[in-house]
């Protein structure tokens, strides 16, 4: 089987320049385009024409950047103008000056360590790198240090060059700062460091080269350097809420969300949602914090990633037993939770699943005298927690109706959810709907993948999800069509029991298995390429890869259950079916849309439903 690329990561540059035309053609020369294009990594340059006097401007465009202007003279300026013009669908963002002091090919060395989630924002170091002869003074480099030193004491921030002029960013941690940034000239690095270490960024520097500078240098010493000690001094007591509800505009909150799993270690539905939620609520310039289980690899019990910075209240414990989520996990992660009584939050938000953590979180604020709101995913009846426990779904049936009753607001993941709760469990006070969605902006750009696949089914291998009737209906689709081809991608405990049944029907020509792939552009890719997407789960909560699968114009066959929210997604007969669970069922619907020549426009209906209008929406909930 073929495989698909990643759609490239876009990098943008963005370089402020006044009078800079003896320099800026040699820079933008220098940036190792063929590198970054067999990284994966999409360059794009931005040059800010602050005002100058010479032919900076026409010089940077015919050698091929992107020209903003800024009339208003001085370095902050001209990078606000510049971060202003950045295209939205970027993901990291880079800054370095025009004068030839800094090597534009050194940009992988600054970007590697942002595509690897270990830190938000890079600061390029010109004093733990290597500086040239008579690029830098004496002191400027004593200045240099001492400020660094003060930075480093007095905000506790991981950095070794305060005063670099090389940067690098994570697009959300810059839209997060960027609204903070008001420097006009040269204290604008200064800043934009103490800021970042306010606004909890996680930095990190690496070493670089710098040179002598092309043409006169615009700093004034004396003066620039009491400019950015009184910038150093003056954001010792800046708090972003503190600044802006002074000047009655947005407020940001520290959000705290508790959630047992989290993505990418866990790719269900409701990991997804409150990944995409959580890092657009940061880049809207919220605090974020999710407290889970330790799922990453190194010891360290915190680490930030996408903006959000994830917590550790308890070492991993193994989520099922058999084919059932595991009773001791939801007990030992519940317990854990008594440690949120000395976590400061202005929202608490908790995740219903496995209960046990709500009852915890609700004595904490009961005690603290907080209200606490939960996000709901499902709503199970009686007889549907017997059906999937025996005799013990009696106890989690009783235990979710008192569950319900303790959270001050309830956040609903779907319509299908919200309705469940008002009719099953009698809550239908304080529930707010916010669903789930798909980045509309990624699935626009997302090529696709080069394979011959027929069906594709996406989600986890589990009991639930009924992938071994997929598979029969495989088997039944392939005497009429012997090519007929399937991927099933995903993981989980179901996995080996589910290739047996492959081998034991001798499909293995027609069914391929893949792991759970690491990027959403790499699922987007393969959903575009099938012919029919099939969501044979009986349980979901909303059905996000049925949502996406629409998104990327691939007519969906799922079932017809009551606890299967994602049949709400579904036109019968427009964007795709909905069938009973059986195999026969379910092979006469994908050959029929297999076979359909000109398929109507299923991606037409998923507009309403992108990730950052639905934190928006979700921050409104919070801030009620």
């Amino acid at each position: 089987m073929e495989t698909t690329t990643a759609a490239p990561k876009k990098v943008a540059v963005v370089i402020p320049c006044y009078n800079e035309a003896a320099s800026i053609a040699e820079v933008i020369k220098r940036f190792p385009c063929a590198r970054l294009a067999q990284h994966a990594l999409e360059l794009k340059i931005y040059v800010v024409d602050n005002n100058s006097s010479d032919d900076t401007a026409a010089i940077a465009e015919q050698a091929g950047a992107t020209v903003i202007y800024e009339s208003k003279k001085g370095k902050g300026n001209a990078l606000r103008a510049g971060f202003r013009g950045v295209a939205p669908d970027c993901d990291y963002v880079v800054m370095l000056d025009g004068d030839c002091t800094y090597d534009p090919g050194e940009i992988m060395r600054v970007i590697e360590p942002l595509r690897s989630d270990f830190c938000d924002v890079v600061i390029g170091s010109r004093l733990g790198g290597r500086i040239k002869t008579a690029a830098m003074s004496r002191l400027h480099r004593v200045g240099n240090r001492l400020f660094t030193g003060a930075v480093r004491w007095l905000y506790g921030a991981n950095v070794t060059d305060v005063l670099t002029g090389y940067f690098a960013w994570k697009k959300s941690a810059l839209d997060a700062l960027e609204p903070h940034i008001k420097s006009a000239g040269f204290a604008v690095e200064m800043e934009m460091i103490t800021k970042m270490a306010r606004l909890g960024h996680q930095m990190a520097s690496v070493p670089i080269s710098y040179d002598p500078r092309a043409g006169e240098s615009h700093l004034r010493p004396f003066y620039d350097g009491s400019r950015i000690s009184l910038m150093l001094l003056k954001n010792l007591v800046w708090r972003p809420a503190k600044v802006l509800r002074a000047r009655g505009e947005f407020v940001p909150r520290r959000l705290v969300f508790v959630s047992d799993t989290i993505y990418p270690y866990m790719k269900g539905g409701k990991e997804k949602r409150l990944h995409e939620i959580t890092k657009r609520l940061a880049s809207m310039g919220h605090e974020v914090h999710i407290y889970t289980m330790h799922w990453w690899d190194d010891p360290t019990k915190a680490r930030t990633e996408d903006g959000v910075q994830l917590h550790a209240l308890c070492r991993h414990h193994e989520l099922y037993r058999g084919d059932r989520r595991a009773i001791k996990e939801g007990v030992m992660f519940g317990l854990a939770c008594f440690k949120l009584f000395w976590v400061r939050f202005d929202v608490l938000d908790v995740d219903h699943m496995p209960f046990f953590p709500l009852f915890s979180a609700w004595i904490v604020c009961a005690m603290r005298g907080r209200k606490m709101g939960a996000t709901w995913h499902e709503a199970l009846t009686q007889k549907e927690w017997i059906d999937y426990m025996g005799p013990g779904g009696l106890i989690a049936w009783l235990m979710e109706r008192i569950s319900l009753q303790l959270p001050h607001s309830i956040t609903a993941a779907s319509a299908h959810t919200k309705e469940l709760l008002a009719t099953t469990h009698g809550r239908a006070r304080r529930v707010e709907l916010v669903g789930s969605g798909i980045d509309t902006s990624l699935l626009s750009t997302v090529p696709r993948a080069q394979i011959d696949c027929d069906v594709l089914y996406v989600g986890r291998l589990v009991k639930d999800k009924h992938v071994d009737q997929l598979i029969l209906a495989v088997d039944i689709m392939r005497r009429a069509r012997p090519e007929a081809r399937c991927v099933i991608i995903g993981d989980g405990i179901e996995g080996p029991h589910l290739r047996r049944q492959v081998a034991r029907l001798g499909l293995q020509a027609n069914i391929t298995f893949l792991e759970a792939l690491p990027e959403a552009a790499d699922v987007y890719s393969y959903m575009k390429a099938a012919r029919v997407f099939c969501s044979p789960s009986v349980r979901e909560g909303f059905g996000i890869t049925v949502l996406e699968a629409l998104g990327c114009g691939t007519p969906v066959v799922t079932v017809d259950s009551p606890g299967n929210a994602a049949r709400h997604l579904i036109a019968d007969g427009q964007n795709g079916a909905i069938v009973p669970l059986t195999p026969v069922a379910l092979a006469e619907a994908m050959a029929y849309w297999v076979a359909v020549p000109n398929k109507p426009d299923v991606a037409a209906r998923v507009a309403d439903y992108d990730w950052r209008q639905l934190a928006k929406k979700q921050a409104e909930v919070y801030l009620q």
